[in-house]
């Protein structure tokens, strides 16, 4: 295990959120800080700095406020990123609604008075955005119709920084299927070489809304084409629809085999290519008699599955670290962040295995994100799961690990 890393407290003042694996901080190497946003006192949007040569915090920015007191707010949770010319900027989802895009005023910096727009009112959900210099592609689930459940996953794309954005283009597209698991899930995108990532399951089926989930499919969108391909670079045309969805399956999982306490089998499914053009799938899985993370890496035309813990399913996040990865999870009882390394065809290693800094009631890590461009170090949310969704106070720490 390597030394223990350094905890802070980014902030003891934040709501429940349900970010994915992307979009709680981003590091900027030029003037080497790392920029994190959380949700606050009645889910204002705030952002804050780390100053890594002085080893300070600035202080918090209000990015919008939001006053917003509801149930389900914690579905508008802000994701964060930088721009091409190195503006910082948050992209939030008013819930099956429509897109906000909020930038800072200047490169490299959060202060001032950061710019509001809306971008879409395509029944926006969970916001995914890819920078590649001027151009954006923004992923999200379109809320197609909940009756049946069905869910569309959707993009926008901008080729100048934001400032205009394109008609909303239809990604993958399961139809209404007869099981009713028709709602497209996506935890995580990542790019690398103009190919763009996308994972997810199906969500719904007979319970109604995200009432249950099967599977995971993961694929690649090319950004000079436009086109959809597998993982093996089969094409799947510009869409992927119910013809195509078989092809992209990598993980089946039964959605009656499951825990009395659990809808959904599969935990925070996310794909990242490797410098040795392999890729890596990490995700965590559950049975009604069995828990474990798993590592799927694909080469040579095969997936192959390693298994890494079989006592706890609570997946977090991965990210690539050369021909390797880095990959966080919780444990079974969410007392213990792990955070591990593992090297294709090698044994895994423990980096960290902290105890959470629970306070104020806290009892659950919801997310622990990788830091954008600082693969070592991480952010994470705590709450309270039995009042998370109508505890709106901001009580709750949001705390950093750097390695």
């Amino acid at each position: 295990m390597q030394a223990a890393p350094t905890l802070d407290t980014v902030t003891t003042a934040s709501v429940y959120g349900c970010l994915r694996t992307n979009g709680a901080g981003v590091y900027d190497a030029t003037v080497n800080k790392t920029f994190v946003t959380y949700s606050g006192t009645r889910h204002d949007i705030y952002v804050k700095a780390f100053d890594h040569a002085a080893n300070t915090w600035s202080a918090a920015v209000r990015v919008a406020t939001l006053n917003l007191t509801h149930d389900n707010a914690y579905h508008d949770y802000p994701v964060l990123t930088q721009l091409g010319d190195g503006r910082l900027a948050v992209f939030r989802a008013t819930h099956t609604v429509s897109m906000q895009l909020y930038t800072a005023p200047t490169p490299r910096s959060i202060t001032g008075t950061w710019t509001a727009r809306t971008i879409s009112t395509d029944k926006n959900t969970y916001p995914e955005p890819v920078v590649t210099g001027n151009t954006i592609h923004l992923f999200y689930s379109h809320n197609t119709d909940l009756s049946h459940p069905y869910r569309m996953y959707k993009m926008i794309k901008s080729t100048d920084g934001g400032r205009t954005w394109s008609a909303p283009r239809t990604i993958i597209d399961s139809g209404r299927t007869a099981d009713r698991y028709a709602e497209v899930y996506a935890f995580g995108v990542a790019q690398r070489n103009g190919r763009v990532y996308l994972t997810w399951s199906l969500h719904g089926g007979p319970q109604g809304h995200n009432g249950g989930g099967k599977n995971i499919y993961v694929a690649y969108f090319d950004t000079a084409s436009g086109n959809l391909f597998t993982v093996g670079g089969t094409s799947l045309g510009t869409v992927i629809d119910s013809g195509d969805t078989d092809k992209a399956r990598v993980v089946t999982t039964n959605p009656a085999d499951l825990p009395a306490d659990k809808t959904l089998p599969e935990e925070n499914p996310v794909t990242v290519p490797l410098n040795d053009g392999s890729l890596v799938l990490g995700y965590g899985v559950h049975t009604s008699n069995s828990t474990r993370i798993v590592l799927a890496r694909f080469a040579g035309g095969t997936w192959t599955s390693t298994t890494v813990d079989t006592s706890t399913s609570l997946f977090k996040d991965l990210v690539a670290t050369g021909n390797g990865v880095d990959f966080s999870y919780a444990s079974k009882d969410r007392k213990r962040l792990l955070v591990k390394s593992w090297t294709p065809g090698g044994a895994v290693t423990t980096k960290h295995d902290l105890a959470v800094p629970y306070s104020a009631g806290a009892d659950t890590t919801f997310y622990a994100n990788f830091v954008e461009n600082r693969p070592g170090d991480l952010i994470a949310s705590t709450i309270d799961h039995e009042t998370r969704k109508t505890n709106h106070t901001g009580t709750w720490p949001v705390f950093s690990i750097r390695a």
